[in-house]
């Protein structure tokens, strides 16, 4: 057997296998993660499953920041089973009818989620 000398062919596609198959096998890891976070910041959210009915969802969560003018907020939600969403921190729109004058960061909030023509879901109620 033939030992692997440093700077010959064969030690470079040694390494070089082994740096890819490390870099798959970290993107593999890191994927769901990547995954849960896409199209968070859109003002709602379009992945996930519907309710068969078209009904309000309901959830709750933490306010993380609150948005008046541009009528959004973040907020830390846990699981949404309704949806097959888990935990996470998304910007949600809110609709026009919920008062956002009185919220702060930190208030826990419960909330219904509905969908709307654009597939994106926004709050349209909101109490703490």
């Amino acid at each position: 057997m033939k030992a692997l000398v440093i700077g010959s062919a064969p030690a470079f596609a040694f390494a070089f296998a082994f740096a890819f198959a490390f870099a798959l096998a970290l993107g593999l890891a890191l994927a769901p993660a990547a995954f849960a976070q896409s199209g968070h910041d859109s003002g709602g959210h379009g992945g996930g499953r519907t309710t068969s009915n078209g009904e309000a969802v309901a959830a709750s969560g933490t306010v993380d920041a609150v948005d008046a003018a541009s009528r959004k907020l973040t907020l830390s939600h846990g699981p949404i089973k309704a949806l097959g969403w888990p935990s996470m921190t998304m910007d949600f729109a809110v609709a026009d009818n919920v008062d956002l004058s009185s919220l702060k960061p930190g208030a826990e909030v419960d909330f219904t989620l509905t969908r709307g023509a654009d597939g994106l879901y926004m709050i349209d109620s909101l109490t703490k």
